[in-house]
């Protein structure tokens, strides 16, 4: 059975949950939007961007891992 080490698999983790989160930050805008509640529409955008940002640097780390041999 082919496995990655503790740390890949950490990382791939924390990946999935800041994907997920962004796709709840578009749901969860909807119902900001109908609300008209600026503030609450600003904090939402200003989190999705740094999930962003996050998922990129998560990105870049797993595939530095994946140049280096050290999935497993």
């Amino acid at each position: 059975m082919a496995s990655v080490s503790d740390l890949t698999y950490d990382l791939l983790t924390v990946l999935q949950s800041k994907l997920e989160a962004c796709a709840a930050y578009d749901l969860y805008m909807k119902d900001v939007q109908q609300a008209g509640d600026k503030e609450a529409q600003s904090l939402l955008v200003s989190l999705k961007r740094d999930d962003e940002k996050h998922i990129e640097e998560l990105v870049s780390e797993i595939e530095r891992r994946a140049r280096e041999g050290k999935l497993r």
